[in-house]
């Protein structure tokens, strides 16, 4: 097969005439353009060019070539030229993902502060869970996606890398009459007696939960489970259970307290970006809000 790039040097050199013009077109010197040549004309098994005293001239296979290395530089001309457009049409492009509570906690005040730094930012946020972020950003579907992780560690493919941007305490949510709403850092083991709301076992929260629970000696009482944080805040407001809600995700519903649980379990939350440099150029202006923002959330908490 005929390299692509030794045609282009044979049509500098019909377009300049010579050795040297060709190599100064090309950027090369004109051994390296000389050297090109003789490659080519191996490859093709037949005389290309012939020198006379005052530079070069094609022979008819290699006019023939040139002709056929025009349509190829017209074809990279096109292929730079669409590039271009593109990087600039997406220029300003952010594609985001989060679970719910970064939605709800994080994305409001990082998005407005973006808005105010770019106004002509074009964004749009799916909402999601942390594999299917992560996915999509090593599907380069998403630029960037909020991720949450607990005690099991999250899959992360070569593609991709993780931000720390936050740990979120789990915390203790209470009927505002439970005998330990006035607890300051209740332990695990003070709820033993209790009925819990949680969520599925098939989560990761709840068996951290577990885990914690064996480990301080007891098995929890789960009579309500649910996906949703704020779904087991309102069985808590209405008397019947207790629940153990990361604090970015309580909703402070009335007739209910929360406090840190001693046992210091928390949920980590992370950025999932490209692991390159090649990225969206948003991305980054992004990602430093976000630190600024959980860097202030956690002075708060």
């Amino acid at each position: 097969m005929v390299d692509p790039s030794r045609l282009l040097v044979l049509l500098a050199l019909r377009e300049q005439g010579s050795v040297t013009r060709a190599a100064e077109q090309l950027r090369r010197t004109p051994p390296a353009v000389s050297q090109q040549l003789a490659r080519l004309e191996n490859e093709v098994g037949a005389q290309l060019v012939e020198r006379h005293a005052h530079g070069v001239r094609l022979t008819p296979l290699g006019t023939r070539l040139a002709e056929q290395a025009e349509r190829i530089a017209a074809a990279l001309d096109d292929a730079t030229a669409d590039a271009a457009r593109f990087r600039d049409e997406h220029r300003n492009r952010l594609r985001l993902g989060a679970f719910p509570t970064a939605g709800l906690a994080l994305l409001p005040e990082t998005l407005a502060a973006l808005r105010h730094r770019h106004p002509g930012a074009e964004l749009s946020v799916v909402d999601l869970g942390p594999a299917e972020g992560i996915d999509r950003v090593a599907a380069h579907q998403l630029d960037l996606a909020l991720v949450g992780e607990y005690d099991e560690a999250l899959d992360v493919p070569p593609g991709v890398r993780l931000v720390h941007l936050l740990d979120d305490p789990v915390h203790a949510v209470l009927p505002s009459d439970h005998p330990l709403a006035e607890r300051v850092e209740p332990r695990l083991h003070d709820f033993r007696d209790d009925t819990w709301a949680c969520a599925p076992r098939s989560l990761p929260n709840r068996r951290q939960l577990e885990a914690a629970a064996r480990a301080e000696g007891f098995t929890p009482k789960v009579a309500f489970e649910f996906e949703s944080y704020a779904v087991a805040e309102a069985v808590v407001s209405a008397g019947v259970a207790v629940s153990f809600i990361p604090r970015l995700a309580i909703g402070e519903a009335a007739g209910t307290v929360h406090r840190p649980l001693a046992s210091g379990l928390h949920r980590r939350i992370h950025a999932a970006v490209p692991n390159s440099t090649r990225h969206a150029p948003l991305t980054d202006v992004f990602q430093q809000l976000l630190h600024d923002i959980c860097a202030d959330l956690g002075r708060r908490t």
